[in-house]
């Protein structure tokens, strides 16, 4: 008569293969190359930018709005008005000039 239970030792053996070959299936998943195409990494700002953002996003005065964003939402009026002339202010020349001003700080 066959005995349905494996040997205690070939246990054991087939619980380390199984491990090693989910790990090597951890691995080679680890190992693979990142889809680059899904989602481009944004361009990292200097220090210089970032303050100059923060200067146009306070001149906007999208600053007034912290309180509401996060007790009510931002989607009011003025809200989207100040952010209008943040992004204005974003793309023309005075993002450059407040970022000329940081850099002599």
């Amino acid at each position: 008569m066959l005995n349905s239970h494996p040997h205690p030792a070939l246990r054991g053996l087939a619980s380390m293969a199984c491990a090693a070959a989910l790990l090597a299936s951890f691995a080679a998943s680890a190992a693979a190359p990142a889809d680059r195409t899904a989602t481009p990494e944004p361009a990292a700002l200097s220090r210089a930018e970032v303050v100059a953002d923060l200067v146009l996003w306070r001149r906007a005065g999208l600053d007034r709005y912290e309180v509401l964003a996060t007790s009510h939402g931002l989607e009011t009026p003025a809200y989207r008005a100040a952010y209008r002339e943040y992004q204005r202010l974003r793309s023309s020349e005075q993002f450059q000039i407040e970022v000329r001003k940081a850099l002599q700080d």
